[in-house]
């Protein structure tokens, strides 16, 4: 079980498939040094393994996170030792240290679209067989999470935590505008309507309020039924007819707003992850969200009143849509102790602990149990989010090893088209030549 992949590995190669760009090529010239135990954090004592720990999780998840970290090495006291270390904003730094040869022992700050990829370069060790040997065969987790961690039958990894898409809404101010907030818009149309009646503007003309700003492709692209990849042409469909009215759509906002004005807008926006938040402070009456601002939303804004709502959508489009991504826990190949790696992942994969980590940041567990227990779904927001990644139209990314490229690519796209650089056909069609080009350049290397 602790048999690396055979596959060689070449850097460049590595950097390149996973679609990362200049910058990180630059950085692939000199390894990642791992993160030494932190002041004040007890070593490792003799004979244990000590496991060092990238994530991508910071603020208070991360402080979440390090107390199952903590109970972990409690109950682990002279075998294993971990040692955690936040990576948020550093992405690049994990590809880089893998392609460099010299990695992390474990890492969940992989997000699942760069998965596959990933394997298929040899960046990570396979875990089948110690999931086999542990009785782990996906019977406990949501369907779509089990599959989406295959690839050419091997299991790549195990997610801890994941996410289901939605709409945030302020009931207030809704009811302010003469809207139903016991009945949020269903249709795109209606939506259309609302967030128009939501805007404000000052004497001046200048943005105070919007109703919504619609962003993320690969969410509203899937909206209005379309999709991004023919898995048994080997085609990249980013200018799908429908992905493209949903670019569409999304620019219509920006154009009534004036973009100039829309980006003066937001970068008077607070800290994300703070009480200054856009929403939080009235800029944004809709805001695009997942399960997890619920905690935001608790912390950050206790007296707030906030609902959800399923993304509304066109005719012919898909009802009751999701998109999942998330932060897959994986060991990359060449580690010292993969054994102890996989217990580390394990560990945390146990139903208590991951839904302790769940709940305390409101993540919704991948496995059903902890999922569908009441402190989770008794709030109906919650339940949503459940729901949702229950239903046919929760959508993962596709199995394909040019995603990550896929996904910048797409977000370029909306940028140039949102500043009125491109029309959404020009950017779509530009993504699909580009993605199906270094596709085809994948294939053929095998």
């Amino acid at each position: 079980m602790s048999e690396q992949p055979t596959r060689q590995l070449s850097r460049r190669g590595f950097l390149q498939m996973v679609g990362m760009g200049g910058a990180a090529m630059a950085l692939a010239a000199c390894a990642v040094p791992v993160a030494p135990a932190p002041a004040g954090q007890p070593a490792a004592e003799s004979g244990q393994a000590f496991l060092n720990y990238w994530t991508g999780w910071s603020g208070f998840e991360f402080d979440e996170l390090q107390k199952l970290v903590d109970k972990f090495n409690a109950e682990h006291t002279d075998q294993i030792f971990v040692n955690m270390t936040t990576v948020f904003g550093q992405y690049e730094k994990v590809l880089t240290a893998i392609a460099g040869g010299n990695p992390p022992d474990v890492v969940s700050a992989v997000w699942l679209r760069e998965l596959v990829s990933m394997a298929a370069r040899g960046g990570l060790q396979p875990v089948t067989q110690y999931a086999e040997a542990a009785a782990i065969d996906g019977s406990e987790y949501f369907p779509q999470f089990w599959d989406a961690w295959w690839h050419n039958e091997e299991l790549w990894g195990l997610m801890v935590t994941s996410n289901s898409q939605v709409v945030a809404y302020q009931p207030a101010l809704l009811a302010e505008v003469g809207a139903d907030p016991a009945n949020p818009p269903k249709s795109s149309a209606e939506l259309d309507a609302l967030a128009q009646s939501l805007e404000k503007m000052d004497a001046d003309g200048n943005i105070e309020r919007v109703g919504l700003l619609p962003a993320g492709l690969t969410w509203w692209g899937r909206v209005f039924g379309g999709s991004f990849y023919d898995a048994a042409n080997q085609k990249i469909t980013a200018n799908d007819p429908k992905v493209v009215a949903a670019l569409e759509w999304e620019a219509s906002f920006r154009q009534r707003l004036s973009p100039e004005k829309v980006a003066a807008f937001q970068s008077g926006f607070g800290d994300y992850m703070s009480t200054q938040n856009s929403f939080f402070v009235g800029k944004e009456a809709m805001t695009q969200v997942g399960e997890w601002f619920i905690q935001f939303q608790k912390k950050f804004a206790p007296d707030l009143v906030m609902e959800f709502m399923p993304a509304p959508y066109p005719d012919g489009g898909n009802d009751n849509t999701t998109t999942f991504d998330g932060s897959v826990f994986t060991i990359p190949a060449g580690v010292q102790a993969p054994d102890a790696s996989w217990e580390f992942i394990r560990w945390l994969s146990e139903a208590e602990n991951m839904g302790e980590f769940c709940y305390n940041i409101q993540n919704v567990p991948p496995k059903l149990a902890p999922a569908s227990e009441e402190r989770f779904v008794s709030d109906p927001r919650f339940q949503l989010a459940v729901n949702l990644l229950n239903g046919p139209h929760a959508f993962g990314p596709d199995k394909m090893p040019v995603n990550s490229l896929l996904y910048s690519r797409l977000a370029e796209a909306e940028s140039a088209v949102f500043n009125g650089q491109m029309s959404a056909q020009e950017a779509l069609d530009q993504v699909a030549s580009e993605v199906q080009a270094e596709l085809d350049k994948v294939l053929q290397r095998g």
